[in-house]
């Protein structure tokens, strides 16, 4: 009986794996457009894993699934899992992504956008260095996907790197350095059958005249070595041989398989091997660098532009009571940034913060955080760093106000509705506290449906016109482009209506703006609301309420109250006190005027002292 059991295991798992090898291009449909001529399908087999695929009985080419060789985090924290094709030759048959969870590729963009960029790896050698975007000397380029950079780059990495290494564990060599390879090394260790000759020979005590010219240094180092005893003969055999395994059909001089990788080095086998970790996705191949060291350097001049921004803004909020006495200058500052955040910051760096990316950091904290995650997409990275750091410092208010290139585009659309003359639409205080809260309950049903899955939170993060006004820059199915233009018209009438009340990146954003270590950087008095209530009804974001107090929560550090703060025409204490010092002044001039006509009044009583010919 137990036997029996056994047997039906043996079988049970023979068949599993036949089922897998035949259902491949069942659970995968890609793999008939990969290899068109693809006759039968082995099964998942070697390391890294690939499935062999035949035609005429021979193999022409892999199938693998990159999460099963290398997982890179993209924009929304987790790998690409994406089914790659390479022929025997190393060259990319085809690919076709099986599984992401990408917002970005889940809603914004097309099927047929995403085929043309995926179609461009067909024909590439595996040992290329391909990069997205404009051509670099030693590279092959190919066209990204517009408001998807970061996810296209770290595609292309995966596939890349992945391919290579499925490429390099079945003995296909990069042909530039085979070539090297295949030339006579001078002081380097021997190769297998050369060394297995030699022991052979030394081991049966022949004269090493009768080794291949080839292996005579090896030879003649053998007949140095002291004779070893007899006991050890097969051991040395085993271990020879053991060294010179033969490799798959790609040729007799093909190197022997090294963790499922050959090292790029005539050197075979190498001296020092490196263990293989456990999990795919830890391990890359000597002299391979993350991913995200290369798009860093990709875009050194979007860094360098955005440090220096950030530095002014840092520079206008440390003199912002300088700025506040000067409300022209201060204007004119505020509106000249609010260019530089839409059109450099947004438009063309395409660093649009969103909702997604808190979501993506709540994600990877419980789930096991690696700053790979974040490290992906350099712009996102230092803004989000300097709003962690202003967070601390101002609250909420300054990325809202100054760093949100969708703010500042509702910002700049106000000043040309003031131009115009559009009249201004304000709800009651009443509407506006409750209309306030909704923007904190679609953060936490985003927040829970994350939970569930990033893909899905993605498609109600749509409610965030930022996608299709500043990644795909209004290039989106109607309705999307629809939903952002009634939201930019109504911040005309009323300042920021979607920010004030609908955004939950500004939510998020309030939360741990709480937790800021000073507050006395928005100068108040003692008679703000008791009894001027100036700021409460100059504040276009309604972040001051009736009491004089600022809500933290709502500011956007325009700096307004501030201007008034610092005007003797506005603030209400300032123009009692102008007041009191004009009439003080008043009063010392005529106090000055009569002391002076007092003076005056002793020569007009004395006819004596009084010029000739003046009358009394």
């Amino acid at each position: 009986m137990p036997g029996m059991r056994r047997l039906m295991g043996v079988l049970l798992l023979c068949l599993s794996g036949l089922a897998a090898a035949a259902d491949l291009p069942f659970i995968y449909p890609q793999a008939r457009n990969i290899f068109h001529d693809a006759e039968a399908y082995g099964g998942f087999e070697g390391v890294p894993p690939s499935v062999p695929v035949f035609k005429g009985g021979k193999v022409i080419g892999y199938l693998f699934l990159t999460d099963d060789v290398l997982r890179i985090p993209a924009y929304s924290g987790k790998p690409i899992n994406t089914l790659v094709g390479i022929d025997t030759e190393g060259h990319i048959a085809g690919l076709a992504i099986v599984h992401h969870d990408e917002p970005i590729l889940a809603v914004g963009i097309t099927q047929e956008r995403l085929n043309r960029y995926v179609v461009q790896y067909e024909g590439k050698s595996v040992f290329d260095k391909i990069v997205i975007g404009a051509p670099r000397p030693g590279h092959v380029n190919i066209d990204g996907i517009s408001g998807a950079t970061i996810t296209v780059m770290v595609e292309n990495a995966t596939v890349m790197r992945a391919a290579r290494a499925v490429a390099e564990s079945r003995g296909i060599r990069n042909p530039g350095i085979a070539a090297a390879a295949s030339l006579p090394p001078t002081g380097i260790a021997p190769s297998p059958p050369a060394m297995e000759r030699a022991i052979e020979a030394a081991v049966a005590e022949k004269p090493p005249q009768q080794v291949e010219k080839q292996s005579s240094a090896t030879a003649d180092a053998a007949q140095d070595m002291p004779q070893p005893p007899r006991r050890g003969e097969k051991r040395m055999l085993a271990a020879a041989r053991a060294a010179a395994t033969a490799t798959p059909t790609g040729g007799a001089q093909a190197p022997t398989l090294v963790h499922g990788v050959v090292p790029l080095s005539p050197e075979m086998p190498p001296r020092a091997i490196a263990p293989l970790p456990e999990q795919p996705g830890t391990w890359l191949p000597p002299g391979e660098e993350p991913a995200w060291i290369a798009i860093w350097q990709n875009r050194k001049f979007e860094i360098a532009v955005l440090v220096v921004g950030l530095a002014v803004l840092f520079f206008i909020l440390v003199f912002q009571d300088w700025l506040a006495r000067h409300p022209t200058a201060l204007i004119r500052i505020r509106n000249v940034f609010h260019v530089y955040t839409l059109f450099f910051i947004g438009w063309y760096g395409l660093a649009q913060l969103s909702v997604i990316n808190v979501l993506t950091f709540a994600n990877s904290v419980m789930s096991g955080f690696r700053w790979d995650h974040f490290l992906i997409d350099p712009m996102l990275f230092i803004l989000w760093s300097f709003v962690a750091m202003t967070l601390l410092l101002w609250g909420r208010g300054v990325y809202c106000g100054w760093l949100c290139p969708f703010g500042a585009l509702q910002e700049l659309i106000l000043i040309a509705s003031r131009k115009l003359k559009l009249p201004a639409l304000e709800f009651s205080d009443a509407v506006h506290e409750r209309l306030i809260a909704l923007k904190y309950i679609i953060l936490i049903f985003l927040f829970g449906v994350s939970l569930h899955s990033i893909a899905e939170a993605g498609w109600y993060a749509e409610i965030e016109p930022f996608k299709t006004v500043i990644s795909m820059r209004f290039q989106r199915e109607w309705e999307y482009v629809f939903y952002a233009l009634v939201s930019i018209a109504l911040a005309a009438v009323n300042r920021k209506f979607y920010c004030k009340y609908l955004c939950p990146l500004g939510a998020a954003l309030a939360i741990p703006g709480r937790f800021r270590l000073f507050e006395w950087w928005l100068r108040r008095r003692k008679e703000c609301g008791k009894p001027c209530q100036v700021c409460s009804h100059h504040c276009s974001v309604r972040a001051i309420r009736p009491t004089g107090e600022i809500n933290a929560n709502e500011c956007h550090y325009c700096l307004d109250c501030q201007v008034i703060y610092y005007n003797d025409n506005l603030c209400l204490p300032l123009i009692e006190r102008r007041k009191r010092r004009e009439e003080q002044i008043q009063r010392g001039r005529k106090t000055q005027s009569d002391v002076h006509a007092d003076a005056l009044s002793p020569l007009a009583d004395d006819p004596v002292s009084m010029p000739k010919g003046s009358k009394p």
